[in-house]
């Protein structure tokens, strides 16, 4: 299982050697070599980062997430592998073809399960469940959007004088936290034979990647959680330790099931669980990560 998150900030030049990434700083003769087995996720930050084809080539043959950034070093850009699983054409056909009433029965699944990781982060932060009451509330399709009535409550207690999508810094670590996981998810997507432009509930047409934004939505409470405990100075852009922070959460434990796992592995989980109750037009099988039960 690969595991290492890489974040290249600097001027430098990237290869492969002997399956090994091979790390050239400009400023510097060092060299650093890196099993392409043993990476998750690369992040390219910096403009002025020389790769080649063969490098991307690799990795998308181990699967790697690559993230490229803009000039405000803000994740624009992932490569997802392709043709990767051995039934993709039977999966894809499912998938395209799947009825109207599992698309909803399988989003209300996930809004309950995000209204239901919103309420624990506000229980872990302010030792209230005002939010439980809502869970029960999301109906097929969740056609009343429970989602959003919550989501209005859920920002207001958790950070002070706060507005969505708006150029603050706590938007800036949001907007980071998600786009990793975002995609890390995308990855696993496309490994798992699916199409992530067809999602269950997402489904703009400028959009390559709907599915994901379906199925990230059980995973955004665990970064709303880590950015509740930043440090962040209004005044700065997000420091490398900042970034660093967010990517750690592909390593923060989850409740998956009966077992406890990587977010990471969490996210695979889920697309290998999506395709099963598409194939088996069975809700059941598709499995959501819920925060560490504590009792």
């Amino acid at each position: 299982m690969s595991y290492k998150t890489i974040i290249f900030s600097n001027p430098a030049k990237i290869s492969v050697k002997n399956f090994q990434l091979v790390y050239e700083p400009l400023n510097s003769l060092d060299k650093v070599s890196i099993p392409m087995e043993d990476i998750g996720t690369i992040v390219f930050e910096h403009p002025q980062i020389s790769i080649s084809t063969y490098f991307l080539s690799m990795c998308a043959k181990y699967n790697i997430t690559v993230l490229t950034c803009d000039n405000k070093h803000r994740p624009n850009g992932v490569l997802t592998p392709f043709y990767q699983h051995s039934r993709n054409t039977k999966i894809a056909l499912a998938q395209i073809n799947m009825k109207e009433p599992l698309k909803k029965k399988i989003w209300q699944k996930i809004i309950k399960q995000k209204i239901q990781n919103q309420s624990d982060v506000i229980k872990i932060l302010f030792n209230t469940d005002e939010l439980d009451f809502y869970v029960k509330k999301v109906q097929s399709g969740d056609i009343k959007n429970i989602e959003a009535l919550v989501s209005k409550k859920y920002w207001q207690r958790l950070f002070e004088n706060f507005k969505r999508h708006n150029g603050s810094k706590y938007n800036a670590a949001l907007d980071y936290g998600y786009a990793i996981i975002r995609g890390t998810l995308s990855k696993y997507i496309a490994s798992s034979g699916l199409i992530p432009c067809f999602g269950v509930h997402h489904c703009n047409e400028l959009n390559s990647f709907n599915l994901t934004e379906d199925l990230i939505e059980s995973f955004r409470p665990f970064i709303d959680l880590m950015v509740s405990y930043m440090e962040i100075n209004p005044d700065e852009d997000l420091t490398k330790e900042n970034k660093m922070y967010l990517l750690s959460v592909l390593s923060e434990q989850c409740q998956y099931k009966n077992e406890q796992i990587t977010i990471q592995n969490a996210c695979e989980n889920v697309c290998k669980t999506y395709v099963k109750a598409i194939f088996e037009n069975n809700i059941d099988k598709l499995e959501l990560p819920r925060f560490i039960d504590k009792k």
